[in-house]
């Protein structure tokens, strides 16, 4: 998406955001619940926490933000999310109640138990871990994912039991064969024939092919080069394909999405005879099932959800007019609108109270500095962000309808939240740094080298600390050829998406952003390995593969479109300075989390006499 995008999806934590709060362990359409003590309580008796919460949750450079605000803000963007877990939970006990099903303590301390070691954990290390990364508190963790995990084990676990066969597909899922490939993806059959053609006469250019054909944005930048490919994790017909290539093979075009594919078979990786089935039969059990509680608690939720009668009033003005404060009823026990947004604050207020803080600061600057943003502004806006990320109508227009009905689909985002939340504060900061943008001619020189001239083409291995670097590169030195480095980067690299390519990564250009990184590459010859490169807080070691050739264009052909990219650059980097700028500025007082800041103050020069 644009780049005002994600500067706004960056400093508005509230908007747009999809949240993922737990690993597969959360089923997005299984029921949530709690203790069964209190199923069959009407909705509004069983407030989700007691808790007491100031009538004002903050204030920004003296201006006040309300609980009723966070409230209504919480349930405009997570509302919909957050009643269905509310009603999924009520339905969940009524079924634990009707089946004289009870959990108890050691089901709850048994459930998490077993999740924790999946991660290599005891309880207590699992439940901060959840906390520090996710946000969620150690009870909203265990009341709603432990329990229901729990709850469901006891009606559906006898569907959860893994067969033989099942535990062996886990198995070829995580060390079986498998295939080191590369892949083109094009919009047309009739073009992945002729790349195909194409790749047929030289297989060593595939990879330049797939970086400059290619419309996956994952594997395109690495050559088309892909994470090995193991049975089981792709539709049948694709690894029916896959599994039949032998290497230097390149398949015919398959239709996979809207897209058609092309692969390149480099190597057959045969099974870790070391790794046996039996030795990790407990582990691969687990999986299997945690796999099979997900099917099985799907099928439940759908079945329980089918039985319940379910009228839901938020999001339907007629309906919410005839009952004013009503969510919903479930089973004739109302959920309220007061409700749901103490439930939204519970699980989303802190990260949706930093949203309306930061959205504040833009508005008082905005304010301040008498700007004015129309809705012919945001309509200008929102038809270039649909240009840049779809292709035009026949008469060269923005797809401007297209581009909404993606956002909701792929977001849940209408289009005037788009508006309000996106769009608006994206302006607004593009509006205070505006007239502020020098480009200078060595900067244009720059960007052209960067862009279009030579790249070093480099696997790397990233280590957290110096004493593991000095070891792997003492390692990398005593047989520097490629295959050893590629492996030495599986077993190494604390980077997970190169640690799984073997150390490959995109070409690294000159003035791409990284002066250190890219002085040491381009100082190696191919075959060539490079010190350790410290870089902040992580270490980096280089094996030089070779160059690419520079792209034969003038800089004068191309001097408007590297502007315009560098325009665009210096304006994200103007616009986060200046946010930054407004946050160092503010004094702050945030109740929720109890934390106050004051405005830091500049220091001035001592003046000597």
């Amino acid at each position: 998406m644009l780049h005002f995008r994600k500067t706004a999806l960056l400093f508005m934590g509230i908007f747009l955001v999809t949240v993922i709060l737990f690993q597969d362990i959360i089923f997005s359409q299984t029921p949530l619940a709690r203790p069964a003590a209190s199923a069959g309580a009407p909705a509004e008796e069983k407030a989700p926490v007691v808790r007491s919460v100031p009538k004002t949750v903050a204030t920004v450079n003296g201006e006040e933000i309300s609980y009723q605000r966070l409230s209504r803000e919480c349930v405009k963007e997570y509302g919909q999310d957050v009643l269905g877990r509310l009603i999924s939970r009520y339905i969940l006990e009524t079924a634990c109640k009707k089946g004289g099903v009870e959990i108890t303590n050691e089901d709850l301390q048994g459930e998490l138990d077993t999740m924790s070691k999946r991660f290599g954990l005891n309880a207590e290390q699992y439940l901060g871990l959840i906390e520090r990364e996710r946000g969620i508190s150690p009870q909203l963790f265990i009341r709603d994912v432990i329990y229901q995990q729990a709850a469901i084990r006891k009606l559906a676990g006898k569907e959860a039991q893994p067969t033989e066969e099942e535990i062996k597909i886990e198995f070829e899922r995580r060390y079986g064969p498998g295939v080191k490939a590369r892949i083109i993806a094009v919009s047309t059959k009739e073009e992945a024939l002729q790349l195909r053609e194409e790749a047929l006469k030289d297989l060593e250019k595939f990879p330049e092919l797939a970086q400059k054909k290619s419309l996956d944005p994952y594997s395109a930048g690495l050559g088309g080069l892909v994470p090995d490919i193991r049975r089981h994790l792709n539709p049948p017909e694709v690894e029916k394909v896959i599994f039949s290539l032998k290497p230097g093979e390149v398949s015919q075009p398959m239709e996979v999405g809207n897209q058609y594919m092309i692969i390149l078979c480099e190597e057959l990786i045969p099974q870790d005879p070391a790794i046996k089935l039996e030795d990790i039969r407990e582990e691969l059990e687990q999986i299997a099932i945690q796999g099979k509680m997900k099917e099985a608690g799907v099928k439940l939720s759908q079945k329980l959800m089918t039985e319940a009668k379910i009228d839901i009033f938020l999001g339907d003005a007629t309906k919410s007019a005839a009952r004013p404060g009503v969510a919903a009823i479930v089973d004739g026990n109302v959920i309220s609108i007061a409700v749901l947004g103490d439930e939204c604050i519970l699980r989303y207020g802190r990260q949706a109270l930093e949203g309306i803080i930061n959205r504040t600061l833009i508005e008082q600057a905005v304010k301040k500095e008498k700007i004015q943003i129309t809705d012919e502004d945001l309509n200008k806006e929102l038809a270039r962000v649909a240009l840049e990320s779809l292709p035009p109508k026949e008469d060269g227009s923005a797809n401007v309808e297209m581009f909404l009905e993606k956002l909701m689909q792929e977001h849940g985002a209408t289009a005037q939240r788009y508006r309000e939340d996106v769009l608006w504060p994206s302006l607004a900061l593009a509006k205070l740094v505006e007239g502020k943008i020098v480009i200078t001619p060595e900067e244009l020189q720059r960007g052209y080298v960067a862009n279009f001239g030579k790249k070093v083409k480099c696997r790397v291995i990233i280590l957290n600390d110096l004493r593991t670097a000095q070891r792997v590169w003492s390692l990398a030195r005593e047989n520097p050829t490629e295959d050893n480095f590629i492996e030495l980067a599986k077993k190494f690299s604390a980077d997970g998406a190169s640690r799984a390519l073997g150390g490959a990564v995109p070409p690294i250009s000159q003035f791409g952003g990284q002066p250190e990184l890219e002085k040491e590459a381009f100082k190696l010859e191919t075959g060539e390995l490079s010190g350790i490169i410290q870089l902040q807080n992580v270490y980096v070691i280089l094996l030089c593969t070779g160059f690419t050739e520079p792209i034969g264009v003038t800089f004068e052909e191309v001097k408007d479109l590297v502007q315009k990219d560098i325009v665009l650059k210096k304006t994200q980097m103007a616009i986060e300075e200046k946010f930054q700028e407004l946050q160092t500025a503010a004094a702050i007082d945030n109740y929720l989390t109890g934390s106050t800041k004051a405005p830091e103050k500049k220091e001035v020069p001592e003046v000597k006499e």
